[in-house]
């Protein structure tokens, strides 16, 4: 089962992503010097990959016939590739599902509702809840969140929950840096929403200018009411010269998939010592 899993690209690629948006959470707990459950953390890590790795085997389930007319994403999803049978993806779906919700639900109740609150918005943005009419009366086509003036808004609230995941095992939930949080999860957007239209990291950052202004702004607000400015002003700064490193780069070029994650490690190390000085 676990060679049939590694099959769907869209559940594996995605790993990389969500365990990013989770430690960003943790080294909130660090920088405000929250007292955590280390094994909780990391238990809390591995229900949320498995129960929400879930929605990405239901989407494939979902898209496998206009995958199958899709060329490009035919050689790479499983399921219209022919390489997994729909029964082998529904148990897998389930399986994850009910695993995954049952270790949420044993770890913590909030951390619980906070992954249900996950998927269900997932699905809201990812599977067609309505069918809607064009101009054609003949042509009635499923439509999801995405492609709704939902779809930035869902995206947003997916990645401030996510990153507040950890936060529900402490006992300080009022620290939250919601503001600061906030802001980071803009920038996602702003990224996320030039990767789905082919342009580079800069000219997403170009084309969404109040996204970016609001980003800053919330950025700011944290800075000045949240506890450690210094800190908090240096990782914003950091996250702008990585705008500005890769901003000739599109999302998946080699050259970000090579020296992303060193760059961030390199920010985590930095972060870690402004800790211990300040």
């Amino acid at each position: 089962m676990i060679r049939t899993v590694l099959l769907f690209r869209n559940l594996t690629d995605n790993i990389p992503k969500n365990i990013g948006l989770y430690s960003v959470g943790l080294m909130l707990l660090f920088l405000f010097r929250v007292t955590i459950d280390s094994l909780q953390i990391l238990m809390g890590l591995l229900a949320f990959l498995v129960s929400y790795s879930s929605v990405y085997v239901l989407n494939d389930l979902y898209d496998v016939e206009d995958d199958k007319r899709d060329e490009k994403k035919a050689l790479r999803k499983p399921l219209a590739k022919g390489m997994v049978n729909r029964s082998e993806g529904l148990k897998i779906f389930i399986s994850f599902l009910i695993l995954g919700l049952l270790f949420s639900f044993f770890l913590n109740l909030l951390f619980f509702c906070v992954v249900c609150s996950l998927i269900f918005i997932n699905l809201i943005y990812s599977i067609p809840l309505a069918r809607t009419r064009s101009q054609k009366l003949e042509d009635v086509r499923p439509k999801s969140g995405k492609h709704t003036t939902l779809g930035l808004p869902l995206i947003l609230l997916m990645q401030l929950l996510k990153i507040f995941l950890p936060w529900t095992f402490s006992t300080q939930l009022t620290q939250f840096p919601v503001l600061f949080v906030i802001g980071f999860s803009l920038i996602y957007v702003i990224i996320f929403k030039g990767y789905k239209e082919y342009l580079t990291i800069g000219e997403s950052v170009m084309q969404a200018p109040f996204f970016f202004g609001f980003a800053s702004a919330f950025f700011i607000s944290s800075i000045s009411i949240y506890p450690e400015p210094f800190v908090q002003g240096a990782i914003v700064l950091y996250i702008f010269a990585g705008i500005m490193f890769f901003r000739n780069s599109h999302l998946t070029d080699r050259r970000v998939l090579l020296f992303s994650p060193i760059y961030i490690f390199l920010g985590v190390v930095v972060l870690l010592y402004l800790t211990t000085i300040i």
